[in-house]
């Protein structure tokens, strides 16, 4: 039996796919309803995810799949063109399917005792199973050859005798028209009433009233025949050249950020030792052979690439940190009685998972203000020959080993006149100056040219904390071109790496450290009520030990007078660090950091762009020692 565990959470990886994809489609939809492409993708997912649901007995996106499917079988086969209302009933019907797949993963945290919805679902017979990799490859040899997918259900009659081996001879009667993929029940324990009913999952190239032939025998009660898609069975990743699976095995693994931080970790230290070891090399000069030498050598040669291997796994396309910007876009204009899409030019460019969250930050507050500021009402652009829908468009290159993304709008532009005015209100420029510039005056606190400030924009910080995020990467840019009545663009230009490390500040008496947030499971206030110790001494804190700047600590007559602890996690150990403050959240880009080992094994030197930062690096592995 399918463990069912690992098939609800599945689905509820599958689904979050299935509705990012829709949801992007939809987004497309509202510019092209006439695509009758983009309305067969639509059908695809909305069934694909019906399906799934189906075996998991998940009624109510059942019943709401369902609905969008309908309206999608309904507009694809014919002539007419979904309009704006039927998209935002779509929009909300899909917003309802992402409510339900929260609450289910909320639950998904609860063992099943404590969550009976979860518990009291059995399998189905003719549920989607969860193909092996061997299964798959036979699916997708089946694609390619263009074979038709089914799952055929039969049901033997209740005084029908030997009922294993009738559903056997079944079986093998149909296995000489068609290639069966997956029987269920398998056939293995000949306990007849497991396979009174059965559900065959095959492809084929023969006529259905064939099919019904092979198994509509005597002592058959029931026969039901359901074609399947492909997409609902294998990921976009599963439908590759059958060579390339057997020759470059690319079926797809999937790993979680912990534990992608966790092997990141491991890295960590195996570079740190490896460090060190070199330190005792030069420290005992030429006692050391020269195949100890080689061995470090190599060591650090694996560590190298050890360390790329993590930097490539956690890598994310710009197009995957955009994803949701269409539809925040599309939500923000129609709060503001205007229309707008987004157009993605370039954005297959790879960058490192933070690097991409920062970058998605940084273009919010841009496209926030492009909705707000730039764009016109499609009346006022219809008045001035434009198409009622604004445009925004994010286009992403290298150039010279920099990563350069353009957000432009094909608005109104900047109004010069009314910046300069501020300007010279503000005392940031003097009243003769003709020309100024523009970048500076729209990033500086406080500038804005809405009067009053609504829920959207009006306090002049949306572009300050665009200048202040680009500068978190070394040598960052920003720079801005508009032209009045045609639009602006707004370039961002960041160094080659794109690879960042975020860093807790935190005080520990008189020291400022620098700890990886990775590390760091929670921050918690210390309660005195919760120290203990062992029958050696150490001081626990509700079972964790206790670590200070100077490392393990030991119980005494007095209290540690601490307010504050980060529970720290590294390699397999947690414990508690204390500190006496919490600063803030750093992002430093690694290829600009380095860290001097000094005589304390935890506690490290920092320097950046070769200057030295005015913390120290806390090393988590004291928690280790």
């Amino acid at each position: 039996m399918m463990d069912e565990n690992k098939l609800f959470n599945t689905f509820l990886s599958d689904g979050e796919g299935f509705t990012t994809e829709l949801g992007i489609i939809l987004l497309k939809l509202e510019k092209q309803p006439e695509d009758k492409d983009l309305l067969n993708r639509a059908f695809r997912n909305a069934h694909s995810l019906k399906s799934e649901a189906s075996f998991l007995k998940q009624q109510d996106i059942i019943d709401i799949t369902h609905s969008m499917e309908t309206i999608f079988d309904k507009y694809k086969n014919s002539e007419k063109i979904l309009d704006s209302k039927i998209i935002d009933e779509l929009l909300l019907s899909l917003d309802k399917i992402k409510e339900i797949f929260d609450f289910l993963k909320q639950g998904k945290s609860k063992s099943k005792d404590e969550n009976d919805t979860f518990s009291s679902r059995g399998i189905l017979m003719e549920g989607t199973p969860l193909l092996t990799d061997f299964e798959k490859i036979l699916l997708v040899e089946s694609k390619e050859r263009g074979e038709k997918f089914y799952r055929l259900i039969f049901e033997l009659e209740d005084s029908a005798p030997l009922k294993y081996p009738k559903a056997y001879l079944l079986i093998s009667n149909l296995e000489q028209k068609v290639n069966v993929i997956r029987t269920i029940p398998s056939f293995g324990e000949e306990e007849d009433e497991l396979y009174r009913r059965m559900s065959i999952y095959f492809t084929c190239n023969i006529k259905e009233s064939e099919i019904y032939d092979s198994v509509n025998v005597d002592q058959v009660e029931s026969i039901k025949l359901v074609p399947l898609l492909y997409e609902s069975f294998l990921d976009e990743s599963d439908i590759i050249p059958i060579t390339d699976i057997i020759d470059s095995n690319k079926l797809p693994v999937k790993i979680s950020v912990s534990k992608l931080d966790q092997f990141s970790n491991y890295v960590d230290e195996l570079k740190i030792q490896i460090y060190r070891l070199k330190r005792m090399k030069k420290s005992t000069g030429q006692r050391i052979d020269e195949d100890f030498n080689f061995q470090i050598d190599s060591l650090s040669e694996l560590s190298t690439g050890l360390e790329q291997l993590v930097k490539d796994i956690s890598m994310i396309t710009l197009e995957d940190s955009f994803s949701s910007m269409g539809r925040y876009i599309r939500d923000l204009a129609k709060e503001l009685g205007k229309e707008a899409v987004l157009e993605l030019e370039g954005c297959n460019i790879k960058v490192e998972r933070r690097a991409g969250e920062i970058i998605s930050e940084i273009i919010l507050h841009i496209i926030r203000n492009s909705v707000d500021h730039g764009l016109e009402s499609p009346e006022i652009r219809t008045s001035l020959g434009k198409t009622g829908f604004g445009n925004i468009k994010i286009s992403a290159d290298r150039v010279n080993d920099k990563l350069n993304i353009v957000i432009s709008d094909d608005g109104m532009g900047v109004n010069t006149d009314r910046i300069q005015e501020i300007a010279e209100f503000k005392g940031l420029i003097d009243a003769d100056i003709k020309e100024f510039d523009l970048l500076s005056i729209l990033t500086h606190p406080g500038v804005s040219t809405r009067d009053n400030a609504n829920t959207i924009s009006g306090r002049g910080i949306g572009l300050d904390i665009v200048d202040q995020k680009i500068k978190q990467f070394e040598n960052g840019e920003l720079k801005i071109t508009t032209t009045k009545g045609e639009g602006t663009s707004i370039m961002l230009s960041i160094p080659g790496g794109f690879t960042l490390s975020t860093f807790q500040l935190v005080r520990c008496g008189s020291t400022v450290l620098a700890v990886p947030h990775k590390s760091i499971e929670s921050i918690i206030e210390t309660d005195q009520d919760s120290y203990d110790s062992n029958d050696e001494g150490f001081l626990f804190f509700n079972g964790n030990p206790v670590f200070t700047i100077d490392g393990r600590s030991l119980s005494t007559d007095r209290t540690p007078g601490e307010e504050y602890g980060l529970i720290l996690q590294h390699l397999d150990s947690t414990g508690l660090f204390l500190v006496d403050e919490i600063l803030f959240k750093k992002d430093i880009a690694e290829e600009r950091l380095t860290l001097i080992i000094e005589e304390n094994q935890y506690l490290y030197k920092v320097s950046t762009n070769n200057i030295h930062a005015d913390y120290m690096y806390l090393n988590p592995a004291i928690i280790t020692m």
